[in-house]
Order: C-alpha cells, then structure tokens, then sequence
C-alpha cells in the first residue's frame, strides 16, 4: 500500500469519528476532498450518504412526547370502616388485635412503588439500548430511512442510488463486449452495446442530463475509450455526477484510473462521450 493510499485511509478514519460525534458538514466536506483525490471511492460514498441523511433527520422536529401518566390510588372503600374488636370466649378476658384494612394498604403500597419504578426504569433503558443500536447501524452500513417533510429534499439521494444501479450494469455491459471481441466498444458502438444487451432496452440518462451543478460541472454518464500498446479501444473510463444536498456535484468512476486520463469527462473530443446525447 502506498503512502497516498495509507494518507487517505488515515482521514476516512477520522471522518468516521466526525460521523459518530454528529459533526456532519465536516464529514461532507472531508469525503468530497476524498473523492477529488480518489473518485468512486465506496468507503466516502457511504459516510457522505449516512451524514446527509442524519443531517435531515436531524433538522427534521421531533415529535412531541406523551406527558407521563399519572398514578392516582383508587379510594380504598374500606378505608374508614371501623372493626370492632370482640373478646372471643377462649380469649379468658384478654383482648384479640384484629389487621384493620389501613395496615393492608399500607403494605399494599409498599410492593408496589418499587414494582413502577422497576417498569418505568426498565422501560427507559430498552429504549435507550435500542435508540443506540440504530445509530451504530447508521454508521457502520451507512442505510437509514429518510424522514421526508415538506422543508427536506431528500430526491437527490434516490438519483444516486439510481446512477449506481446503472453505472453498475453499464460496467457489466462494457466488460462482457470485451470479452467477446477482445476490445472495448468504441465511442460510435457503446450505446448500440448496451442497447443490444439483456441490461436495457433503451440507452441509459442520468437523472438530470444536461443539467449543471453549482460547480458548472455537466451532469450525465460519461464514456471515454482509449488505445494501449498499439491496440485500439484497451482501456476505458466510465464516469458520473453524483449529487450532495447543497447542489454540487463530485465524480464517480469506474474501469481504468483516471488519475491516468485526466480527460475522460473531455466530450469535445473524439473518445468521449455524454450516453444518450444525439448530438455526438
């Protein structure tokens, strides 16, 4: 592992930290710097998803809690009843103490103030433990389900998951024609490729195609191709816009790397082009 990969490794560690002390803007930052450097990385993938989401649920108003149920003691009827105490004819003249009904209260109320408290402490704990369990679920598998109210956009969320799912099969696409012709489909033959696959019928579009980011940054899937060692079409990179929740928009990649083509999102030139644009 080389010093840049052990230098990265090192702050997604302490972006993790960040994500468990609730600092969420830190974490969206410190993974789009991840990403600059290293695109498609899954690991900040993950972390940026969870703190966004955390962060709507965040701003998102807690509902209003139930006031505690009072415990009101239930008149006891024979609470007032005088006993009459009368010497029994084996008693020889002493009198015989009869339990009147106030001592049985009494010890009723004894047994059963602790046996509340043991529920409602209980109670709170179970749902203190289980509150817990799902923040560690957050952080360690990165999946939530987004609270949406009508102040929260969470769509941009969605269309990410969207361009995974069809970066992911576009990738299959590419990889299985390489397999079978012993190169990469050129500029002209990739849509006709993935059309002709069991993955689409039609050729796939991002979400917002054409559209820009804050960024100026064009949004839509990009396939770039590229010759090596004489060859032509040996080595390709395949690129998206993913969305955060201030508009802006960091680059997903897969195939070569594309530290190694700085151009791939290039489209004016001859290797590279949007998917679906009927223009190029």
């Amino acid at each position: 592992m080389d010093e840049n990969s052990i230098s990265v490794s090192q702050a997604l560690n302490h972006i993790q930290s960040w994500l468990n002390a609730g600092e969420f803007e830190k974490v969206v930052q410190g993974c789009a710097e991840i990403l600059e450097l290293e695109p498609g990385n899954q690991r900040a993938l993950a972390l940026m998803k969870v703190a966004e989401e955390r962060r709507h649920s965040a701003q998102t108003p807690a509902a209003p809690q139930p006031e505690p149920r009072k415990i009101v003691p239930t008149p006891d009827p024979l609470a007032d009843l005088q006993v009459e105490n009368r010497p029994s004819r084996f008693d020889h003249g002493t009198e015989r103490r009869e339990t009147v009904p106030g001592e049985k209260r009494q010890f009723f109320l004894a047994m059963l103030i602790p046996a509340v408290l043991v529920v409602l402490i209980g109670g709170s704990m179970i749902w203190y433990f289980a509150d817990q369990k799902r923040g560690d679920l957050l952080a360690n598998n990165g999946q939530t389900d987004v609270i949406k109210t009508p102040d929260s956009d969470t769509s941009y969320l969605a269309d990410n998951d969207d361009r995974m799912d069809d970066m992911t099969k576009i990738k299959q696409v590419i990889e299985i024609y390489k397999a079978q012709h012993g190169s990469y489909p050129a500029v002209s033959q990739i849509e006709a490729a993935l059309v002709e696959s069991d993955a689409f019928t039609k050729v796939p579009v991002d979400a917002r195609q054409g559209e820009v980011d804050k960024a100026g940054k064009k949004f839509g899937y990009v396939y770039a191709v590229y010759d090596s060692f004489g060859k032509a079409n040996q080595a390709y990179v395949l690129s998206a816009l993913f969305e955060d929740s201030k508009g802006f928009g960091y680059a997903w990649t897969s195939g070569a790397p594309s530290k190694n083509y700085p151009d791939y999102r290039t489209v004016d030139e001859t290797h590279a082009t949007f998917l679906g644009d009927s223009t190029k």
